[in-house]
């Protein structure tokens, strides 16, 4: 007989049955068989297919208990300070003193005490220390904990007065003067309500730790809102209506699909994770700013050192001024656009004359004993000179009529009623960014193998016996300047420079 009602079941549901209508009438009969069978077979009256007023009563009892709850819901900056609390019972005093001192504002008043370096390094530490305190452990036991206060609230907000109006026409939101009068009422009116506790109860269990839960909830709201006893009454009651099926039952017979289950929503919120990242963004946000600071210190060092004066913005689009822009907008800005300018000022002014002067001497006037180095010095030489038209062309690419230009132009007049366009002007700007730290890393690479020869070269010019060249006498002839001085000071200003791109390019973006 089971297997039959079974196979009948299944087809009612394909299709496969010639008779669909006489399938479903068969399991729901069984249905309010089940039905009158169960304990709780008071709530539901079959034969007018009404619930009984006992129904309304015990979702009576539950609002009356839960309403506390529901109302300390209400108060936004109670809610988010019983998140801190959660978080709190499961921290010791030796995280709470790692957070003090990960904290932006304490950072601060450490860096007027300690060198960027120093401190760089303590707030690295603090944060591993962080990371290994707060373990896997504490963040599975704040979450544990968040999320089931998360099910009481789900309970707690359940919209019980739209259930109880159905029993009776004339009830109103707590707190309560009188009792309600409840009448019966039609199962089709309830069942999306029915569904919709059902859901939010099924994480309801008594052998959670609800005790540590109340004690929370009384910290935060500063005061009892629910008794442990009472709480504990509640659970056991409501437990005992879930398990019995009744509610499900009565929803499969109100929609007449004898097969409907239940889908829960279990919370599952993760507080502790958030939390730990936020204090390591934040602090890892206070290590690149002290970096960057002292980053830019010595940015600032190194340009006396290689430029003398005049204006190193010497782009069009690519600019420090332009990036502004983006910034002051809170978008993706141009990162590199201070160290693609300096390249371009030294490429142009520096490289095609004082270098390239120097480089026809070497190179063309020089008796190389072995040619692999002076091949190796004039091909890096070459790839230099070859960049300009790569820092120009992407340049170009930001003017309104360029590729990457236009895009951003466009996208910029569109961002106010579409949010949206910041993702693609990050993505575009990444891309161009991209680029200008190529551009910068190349060039710093080939000025690394320069700057390489020169040193050897100055070095091989002081010897008694040159092994590199072997002709320095008669290429000091033909040099404007003494040689030697010439090629030292091109030396220091090469190793400046590629300091100062190394520098450049290790900027991080804040």
């Amino acid at each position: 007989m089971a297997e039959d009602l079974v196979g009948k079941v299944i087809n009612f549901f394909s299709g496969d049955s010639n008779d669909n209508l006489t399938d479903k009438e068969i399991v729901l009969k069984q249905r309010v068989k089940q039905l009158g069978e169960n304990k709780y077979s008071k709530f539901f009256r079959a034969k007018t297919e009404e619930c009984d007023p006992s129904l309304g009563q015990f979702f009576y009892s539950l609002y009356k208990l839960i309403l506390p709850v529901r109302i300390f819901m209400k108060d936004m900056a109670k809610t988010a300070r019983l998140r801190q609390i959660v978080l709190e019972a499961f921290m010791d005093q030796a995280i709470i003193d790692l957070v003090k001192h990960l904290n932006p504002a304490v950072i601060e008043q450490r860096s007027k005490n300690t060198p960027p370096e120093e401190l760089t390094v303590q707030i690295s530490k603090d944060i591993e220390e962080l990371k290994s305190k707060f373990d896997s452990d504490r963040i599975s036991g704040v979450n544990r904990c968040y999320n089931l206060i998360m099910t009481i609230f789900q309970l707690a907000h359940f919209d019980y007065p739209a259930v109880l109006k159905k029993f009776d026409p004339n009830f109103t939101e707590g707190p309560f003067s009188t009792d309600p009068k409840f009448s019966t009422a039609k199962v089709g009116l309830l069942v999306k309500e029915l569904s919709e506790f059902l859901a939010v109860s099924q994480a309801i269990t008594p052998e959670n730790d609800w005790k540590t839960l109340l004690k929370l909830l009384r910290i935060c709201a500063g005061e009892e809102m629910i008794s442990d006893s009472q709480f504990a009454q509640m659970l056991t009651g409501l437990r005992d209506v879930i398990n019995s099926k009744i509610l499900e039952l009565i929803v499969q017979y109100g929609i007449r699909n004898p097969v409907w289950t239940c889908r829960p929503k279990i919370p599952d919120e993760r507080i502790a994770d958030s939390w730990l990242e936020v204090r390591i963004v934040k602090a890892q946000e206070c290590i690149d700013r002290i970096s960057n600071a002292e980053k830019n210190k010595q940015i600032n060092v190194l340009l006396k050192e290689v430029f003398y004066g005049g204006d190193l913005t010497h782009l069009e689009n690519y600019t420090p001024a332009k990036s502004d822009f983006f910034r002051n907008k809170e978008l993706a800005y141009y990162t590199y656009a201070e160290g693609l300018n300096y390249l371009s000022v030294f490429l142009d002014e520096y490289l095609q004359k004082d270098i390239r002067e120097l480089f026809d001497i070497l190179l063309i006037r020089g008796q190389w004993t072995n040619n692999s180095d002076s091949k190796e010095l004039s091909e890096e030489f070459h790839q230099l000179l070859d960049l300009p038209e790569g820092i120009s062309r992407l340049d170009e690419s930001l003017t309104d009529e360029g590729s990457n230009g236009s895009r951003l132009k466009a996208s910029l007049m569109r961002i106010e009623r579409d949010p949206g366009q910041a993702r693609y002007i990050e993505s575009i700007v990444d891309g161009i960014n991209d680029e200008a730290l190529e551009l910068i890393n190349k060039a710093t690479q080939h000025l690394s193998v320069v700057e390489k020869h020169l040193k050897n070269l100055t070095d091989d010019m002081q010897k008694k016996h040159p092994e590199m060249i072997i002709n320095w006498k008669e290429l000091g002839n033909v040099s404007k300047d003494p040689l030697f001085e010439v090629m030292a000071e091109n030396h220091r200003r090469i190793n400046c420079f590629v300091q100062l791109m190394r520098l450049c390019a290790s900027i991080i973006p804040i």
